[in-house]
């Protein structure tokens, strides 16, 4: 009998979109659409609830574990600035963080994915990031209440034009954040470290607490990466005569799976690419799966981050319709698309990436720009040529500069 293919043991690691006002915003699109479609005895048209989609990604992580019994499961959260690592917890319980992963002790991880622990891990994260990021925007709001308050008794109510001009532009900062939508590239960002700590408890990847620091076999990991190396070498199985799948040196083979429902956040476009750029690096695959919601012709229906993001990696995008986010279709779409290791996806049929637009975006608009203005210290791209300031990095205009210097 052959031996076993070790080329498909992987690590999955997934970002899960998971920003309040977004999904807020798609359960009032369904209780609104429902009822009146019901009573016009017609199905429902989604979008899919959050509630929907953590049941799908749920099921999708236990179809991944269940191909193979020595598989590895991360999944991070991402609500509006917050990011944490949803499963595994630390002890199954307390805040969410990537000591967690390291610092378990081995014989409570490794060898298999546990389907209780993981629901309850998700769910609990979930609830815990949720409110978090749901804390913030109350801090905000009460900052803009406070402000309101002390314009007022500045003014002593009589109405200052530009004093109250200014205090309502304070007041609409400190109600929005700092950017809308998700950040997806501080999550893809920890999924690489996560990953990257994997790859040094086998041997792999860079470490600057490893005696060795080239990275190579002869690297060794860290005295807390006991838990990891359960789950690299198999021990929490606890099976005798078990391989070591995945890469050289027994790492498994990572890859990052992107559920993204917010749209892009344009200021976070060089982040987002340094991640891109490091995932290629390190031979790590990207997945993007993009869930719209439904609604006129200003609803964004496609990321175009996550395209690139997927043309770059060699991973697969699939931007999900709204009648298939919901009732169990959502896990289908997921186990269909996404689910096979990325040694065989060529042998199969899987949806083919659209003409990836590489384009510069303006990162305050995100329109698609042929002309535009870059700061010479973050190199952002404006379509207008910011005034004082870049909006991204806070340098100052570099026109503006050699003007007042001139004059």
């Amino acid at each position: 009998m052959p031996p076993a293919n070790t080329h498909d043991r992987s690590l999955l690691t997934l970002v899960l979109d998971l920003t309040p006002s977004t999904w807020g915003e798609r359960d009032l699109q369904r209780s609104d659409s429902d009822p009146k479609r019901f009573a016009a005895n017609k199905r429902s048209i989604g979008p899919g609830r959050l509630e929907d989609v953590l049941s799908s990604t749920i099921a999708f992580c236990l179809a991944f574990a269940a191909l193979r019994r020595d598989n590895t499961v991360v999944v991070i959260g991402v609500a509006d600035d917050e990011v944490a690592v949803l499963y595994p917890r630390k002890g199954g319980a307390g805040r969410s963080s990537m000591a967690s992963i390291v610092h378990d002790p081995a014989d409570t991880v490794g060898g298999k994915v546990d389907a209780a622990a993981l629901n309850e891990s998700v769910r609990l994260g979930v609830a815990e990031l949720v409110e978090r990021a749901a804390d913030k925007a109350e801090e905000r709001a009460d900052k803009a209440e406070q402000i309101a308050d002390d314009d007022m008794k500045e003014k002593g109510g009589d109405g200052g034009g530009s004093a109250s001009a200014s205090a309502a532009a304070d007041v609409t900062g400190a109600l929005s954040p700092a950017t809308p939508g998700a950040a997806i590239a501080s999550g893809v960002t920890v999924a690489l470290c996560v990953i990257n700590r994997f790859m040094v408890a086998a041997g792999r990847g860079v470490s600057a607490l490893a005696s060795d620091r080239s990275g190579g076999p002869g690297a060794s990991a860290p005295d807390g990466d006991g838990g990891i190396m359960a789950l690299i070498t198999g021990q929490g199985s606890k099976k005798k005569g078990s391989t070591n799948g995945g890469g050289p040196g027994g790492a498994p083979t990572p890859r990052i799976l992107i559920v993204q429902a917010s749209e892009d956040r344009t200021g976070d476009y060089n982040a987002f690419m340094n991640g891109t750029f490091a995932a290629i690096k390190g031979n790590v695959v990207i997945d993007g799966c993009f869930v719209p919601g439904v609604g006129g012709q200003n609803q964004i229906k496609q990321s175009a981050f996550l395209e690139q993001a997927c043309d770059r990696t060699g991973g697969v995008y699939l931007s999900v319709p709204s009648p298939a986010q919901f009732g169990g279709a959502l896990t289908a779409v997921l186990v269909s698309v996404f689910l096979s290791p990325a040694s065989i996806r060529k042998r199969i049929n899987l949806p083919a990436l659209p003409e990836v637009d590489f384009r510069p975006r303006c990162f305050e608009t995100g329109e698609t720009v042929d002309i535009a203005h870059v700061c010479n210290q973050c190199l952002s791209i404006f379509k207008n040529c910011p005034k004082d300031t870049c909006p991204t990095c806070g340098a100052a205009n570099a026109k503006k500069k050699k003007r007042a210097k001139h004059s």
